[in-house]
């Protein structure tokens, strides 16, 4: 019988813990009548919202470990919406009953502080309050494919690129042709097309030089994110967003999506 290193055991723990709190019925009101002194407390989805205003971003705040923190999941649009959360990475618990969000290094950009009424709020350096509201636990789906190889296998934790959200979870769903899409959703002109065997092909009148480059030519589904695999051996990965687009985390660099045709 294989045995689990501390570390890793702690993983398995923590993943599993975070599967029972994102069942039905478990614990619902994890982030309003419960101490917010351990991110388990925390993970769910989260409303966030401008005091006095319309803007409106659903949060999906994960228990995989990311950069200096856990993974956060947010729309794309959210992020050319709210400039606080352009260079968003991840989450964490700052101090008790405080959830910050954090950039790549660290550096807290939301420090939201929980009221009375079980909201949090935090301000912008411009003066602007956003309220953040527990919704509910994460999707099922979004949890099985990291959280049960945790347990049989015990990884490290601190995988670079951990399951934000749930997707599509079968290959047939994720095969076809797509567009690809740089800054503010623009269509470049290029198209890739995944197929069953799990291979990627650019089309030839693709002028963009970053993809040209990077030359698709394999495609995977891990943990519910689309990883695309270069001519050369590296990677991308791609989450997939609320219009069913799949877009590289804006964080960790030049914007990627792709739109199926």
């Amino acid at each position: 019988m294989r045995r689990l290193r501390p570390s890793s055991l702690a993983s398995a723990r923590f993943l599993v813990l975070a599967a029972a709190l994102a069942a039905p019925g478990a614990a619902g009101a994890a982030g309003l009548d419960k101490p917010l002194d351990k991110p388990e407390a925390a993970i769910g989805q989260w409303d966030m919202t401008l005091e006095g205003g319309s803007r409106e971003c659903r949060l999906a705040l994960r228990p995989e470990r990311q950069l200096n923190g856990f993974y956060i999941g947010l729309p794309h649009g959210c992020r050319r919406a709210i400039a606080s959360l352009v260079n968003a990475a991840a989450w964490n618990i700052s101090a008790p009953d405080h959830i910050a969000i954090t950039d790549v290094r660290g550096a807290s950009l939301l420090d939201f502080a929980r009221e009375p009424d079980g909201t949090l709020t935090a301000a912008t350096p411009s003066g602007e309050i956003y309220r953040l509201t527990f919704v509910g636990p994460l999707p099922l789906g979004s949890l099985t494919a990291s959280a049960a190889p945790a347990v049989a296998a015990a990884p490290q934790a601190g995988g670079a690129h951990p399951a934000p959200q749930a997707a599509p979870g079968r290959p047939a769903d994720v095969t076809g042709r797509y567009a690809v899409l740089r800054d503010g959703g623009r269509d470049t002109g290029c198209m890739v097309t995944l197929d069953p065997g799990g291979r990627a092909y650019l089309a030839p009148a693709c002028r963009d030089q970053g993809i040209v480059t990077f030359d698709p030519v394999g495609w995977r589904l891990a943990s519910s994110r689309l990883v695309l695999t270069a001519r050369k051996g590296h990677t991308t990965t791609l989450d997939q967003q609320p219009d069913g687009t799949w877009m590289k985390d804006a964080a960790l660099g030049k914007t990627l999506g792709l739109k199926r045709l």
